[in-house]
């Protein structure tokens, strides 16, 4: 008679041992560009570690923590969880953004009084990436919002899509948790525009004060220039050549 504890064991190690197969494949062949995406991740990690303390930071710390496993889901071969993992990510960036300019807004939402909404961060007008928001913590930083609210957008709308079950993207999936060079591809090129909207948000919203006047040298600073160092305002705050000027 089979032991049903042994059945279960063979089962979830089989599935164990699948996983380990599309780790490999996947760092095998995108180890370049995971690991892009793990220096994007240490990235946010540095402006974590300098708002830590504040009252927003946790539920930046979750988001990092959420971009983890969704890395990990990724390599493994669940992708949908991928997807849903990133889109999470998201969701509490710019929640802790938007809650550091609405203290009571995150206590209500802390307390389950209140829901945070993803439509209501990114408004045109008053969301955490309208200029109107922006400039009043960084004039510089409004000029290059839009572009990364764009970009924001449509990176939580293609994850929402794997995870409202859209048959336009949930087709490319595999039918078993199996490799998928294709799917992996699409994704990490949504997570490398998600993290590095998240880094432009927190640089918007905290450069100013915390790069202070003009330190051109510490760990913020580095995540700055060189996921920003291609626009005018970034290379003006530290004073790099500008192409014209």
């Amino acid at each position: 008679m089979t032991n049903p504890q042994s059945a279960i064991d063979i089962h979830l190690l089989e599935l164990h041992n699948q996983v380990e197969k599309n780790i490999r494949q996947a760092t095998g062949g995108h180890g370049s560009s995971l690991g892009q995406l793990l220096q994007l991740d240490l990235d946010v990690m540095a402006w974590e570690q300098e708002l830590l303390g504040r009252p927003e930071v946790g539920q930046l710390t979750a988001a990092r923590r959420e971009l983890g496993f969704a890395i990990y889901a990724a390599s493994a071969g669940l992708y949908l969880h991928a997807y849903a993992g990133l889109r999470l990510f998201l969701e509490l960036s710019f929640a802790s953004v938007y809650f550091s300019a609405n203290e009571l807004h995150r206590r209500r939402w802390v307390a389950d009084r209140a829901d945070f909404s993803w439509a209501k961060a990114l408004d045109e007008n008053d969301g955490v990436m309208a200029p109107s928001f922006v400039r009043e913590f960084s004039e510089t930083a409004a000029k290059d919002a839009a572009q990364f609210a764009k970009d924001a957008a449509s990176a939580y709308r293609h994850c929402s899509q794997f995870i409202h079950g859209k048959v336009a993207v949930t087709s490319l999936l595999p039918d078993a948790m199996q490799f998928s060079p294709l799917v992996l591809q699409d994704w990490l090129a949504t997570a490398v525009k998600s993290a590095r909207t998240v880094l432009f948000l927190l640089y918007a919203r905290y450069g100013d004060e915390l790069l202070g006047g003009g330190d051109q040298s510490g760990r913020l600073a580095f995540t700055v220039e060189s996921s920003f160092g291609h626009l005018k305002e970034v290379r003006r705050r530290f004073g790099l050549p500008i192409e014209g000027e």
